[in-house]
């Protein structure tokens, strides 16, 4: 009897917890009427898959080809087989701060800034890795004879290791052995 009453608990306790708007689902109820019902509930989970899949760290913005923001599935595919073929270049599985600086050399970046809109020779919108390497070159040349240059662009920040705004001399040494290699 009492494994029985306990049991019922359990029960109710996890059949209406997630359904419950006051435990934390409120902004799914769209109709404030303290449930989440069915059509309520697969919003909430087109939500939380669109919300996921946004392109927020460096990958998914390099992932994502076409520029809506999001990564689908084929631009995913495309980008682990670029992982795998080029980016991770000692095989480990993840990507270091050299291989993540190195990726432009296989992968197009967006055009974010003035800076690389001059280097954008086809004006499409896009840096080829052709067009990444003049800008590094240009900037390296700048750091050594003024001895550091301020970040004028995102895949410069990739060689500010102190994360100061400005490539010093001793930071602009990666740069120039990323150009070289």
């Amino acid at each position: 009897m009492r494994r029985n009453i306990l049991l019922i608990i359990v029960f109710l306790f996890f059949s209406v917890l997630p359904c419950q708007a006051r435990w934390g689902f409120r902004h799914a109820d769209r109709n404030k009427d303290g449930l989440v019902d069915k059509k309520e509930w697969q919003m909430e989970k087109r939500f939380e898959h669109e919300r996921r899949i946004k392109a927020r760290n460096w990958w998914q913005r390099m992932a994502d080809t076409d520029g809506n923001g999001i990564v689908d599935e084929n631009e995913r595919a495309d980008w682990e087989k670029l992982l795998k073929e080029r980016i991770d270049l000692n095989g480990d599985g993840k990507i270091d701060a050299k291989e993540r600086r190195l990726c432009w050399r296989h992968a197009r970046s967006r055009v974010n800034t003035p800076l690389e809109a001059k280097y954008d020779k086809n004006a499409d919108g896009w840096l080829q890795p052709e067009e990444v390497r003049e800008l590094l070159k240009d900037r390296y040349t700048l750091i050594k004879t003024h001895g550091q240059a301020k970040v004028d662009t995102p895949i410069e920040a990739e060689y500010d290791t102190n994360q100061d705004g400005i490539i010093s001399s001793q930071e602009a040494e990666a740069l120039k052995e990323d150009l070289t290699e």
